[in-house]
């Protein structure tokens, strides 16, 4: 049997570009899923479970998490360590050797996971002469992720790319390794210039495991994923948050679950949830609805406004009357088309929309955008780019 295992890597370097435009300015592990950002579920999954070293990768917009993190967590024994060019979750892995020791975990920091993942991973490492476990967990979409070829719970195959969809396991983004896994990726091909942490498979001296983690593991990869992954967690609470710093007013109506942060003012009239967060600092003026939708921090939406299914981004300015009527819409994201998507719209983060302007189901305007006055928006707006009607 291994020894207990108390360090862990967390891979934190990439973008997130489906997730565009709210990851202009922020990595996709910092985005805000129920008022907290993804990497802080992983990080506090990993102490709870007696994690006591992590290793956090990191790459673009590194400086958001490294401040975040630091601040989260002063007394954690927390290392960053850099992936300069974003070669692939297996190359981003490599950057951590020589910071861990015989055996660690391995966790997606955009993925939310809860301490039984770990957990679960963890002892079945323990109990298995294996040089790897791998968390696997049954999806609904399994072309989006890694599907998993198991016998017996043991892994012969992790196929990024099926031919049918129906009855799979996938790659939940949680692994146990011993130090082996780093020759191991030396030795892995890479594919478009990226050598994927999933391929060391096939390189590993040794058996994988399997371990079935269904439930606790959420991915918000697409905004519809960033909404639908909020409306899970709030749908947990007993009760909704609301800091005792915000100021609702006595005829703002507040429908269960929300989440809203430090600061926030709501007017009169508004209609806040079911299942909305405000972050820290955010405006509601009279009159508005927001339901089902994501306010992140210094947002401001004026009167009469009408946002569901919607997500707005930092610092951005939502002008009296805009309507963001939420449903089904066809969506494309680099290059691919997603259809029949519930999503109303994303806002950008320091973008401006005047008022009176429709926000057709779908339609994203880019960061620090301009969309004037009457305005219809379907598709999506460029970032710094000005539209009139």
């Amino acid at each position: 049997m291994n020894d207990r295992i108390t360090e862990a890597v967390v891979l934190a370097a990439g973008e997130g570009r489906r997730l565009r435009p709210l990851t202009t300015f922020q990595p996709k592990p910092m985005l805000p899923v129920a008022n907290r950002p993804v990497v802080e579920y992983v990080l506090d999954s990993l102490f709870e479970c007696g994690i006591d070293h992590v290793v956090v990768v990191v790459g673009y917009r590194s400086d958001r998490i490294q401040m975040h993190l630091s601040a989260r967590y002063p007394d954690a024994n927390i290392d960053f360590v850099h992936q300069e060019s974003r070669l692939g979750s297996g190359h981003a892995l490599l950057q951590a050797e020589g910071y861990v020791g015989d055996s660690f975990v391995v966790c997606n920091g955009d993925n939310i996971i809860n301490a039984d993942i770990v957990s679960k991973a963890l002892e079945r490492f323990s109990v298995t002469d294996s040089v790897a476990t791998v968390a696997v967990a049954s999806s609904d979409t399994p072309e989006e992720y890694g599907v998993v070829v198991e016998t017996d719970g043991r892994i012969s195959d992790i196929d990024e790319h099926p031919v049918t969809n129906e009855g799979y396991l996938v790659n939940a983004g949680v692994y146990v390794f011993d130090s082996t896994v780093f020759d191991a990726l030396r030795r892995t091909p890479s594919h478009d210039g990226e050598t994927r942490l999933p391929d060391v498979i096939h390189y590993l001296d040794g058996f994988v495991s399997s371990v079935i983690v269904n439930g606790g593991w959420l991915d918000p990869s697409h905004p519809w994923g960033l909404l639908s992954v909020t409306e899970t967690l709030l749908a947990r609470l007993e009760s909704s948050s609301i800091s005792d710093s915000a100021r609702i007013h006595e005829r703002a109506v507040i429908e269960h679950p929300v989440v809203i942060g430090d600061d926030c003012v709501v007017g009169p009239g508004a209609v806040i949830g079911p299942c909305a967060c405000l972050q820290n600092n955010v405006t509601v003026g009279a009159n508005s609805v927001v339901e089902r939708s994501i306010l992140s921090t210094d947002a401001r939406v004026d009167t009469t406004t009408v946002l569901r299914d919607s997500v707005v981004g930092t610092g951005a300015h939502i002008g009296d009357g805009v309507v963001s009527p939420g449903g089904r819409a066809d969506v494309i994201l680099e290059g691919r088309l997603y259809t029949d998507r519930y999503l109303g719209s994303i806002v950008g983060d320091r973008a401006h929309v005047g008022p009176n302007v429709t926000l057709a189901p779908g339609s994203r305007v880019g960061a620090e955008a301009i969309v004037g006055a009457g305005t219809t928006v379907h598709g999506d707006v460029r970032e710094r780019v000005e539209v009139m009607h």
